[in-house]
């Protein structure tokens, strides 16, 4: 048997042989065909590059301007903020 050659011996039982019989007859094909082609669509779905996270959150993560210490006194630059839109609805800090 060559390297690019595998032979396949299974049983299929209950739903399985079911759902595998279902699609012999509704594509007309082959037990061999319905298998190569189930294994192709299966490979394609399977084998697609993943998307890289970093790249994916790019144009997000670390992409404004604001002050350093932002994520630190968030609390402090937003109640100026809104004391500067709103005077009399901001308590004393």
């Amino acid at each position: 048997m060559a390297m690019a050659e595998i032979r396949i011996n299974a049983r299929l039982t209950g739903a399985d042989a079911k759902h595998f019989r279902q699609l012999q007859e509704r594509e007309g094909l082959s037990a061999f065909d319905l298998l190569r082609d189930a294994l192709r669509e299966y490979h394609a779905v399977r084998m697609r590059p993943r998307a890289d996270a970093a790249k994916l959150l790019a144009g997000f993560v670390a992409a404004g301007n604001g002050p350093v210490d932002l994520s630190a006194r968030c609390k402090e630059y937003l109640s100026d903020v809104l004391e500067a839109k709103h005077p009399l609805r901001v308590q004393e800090r």
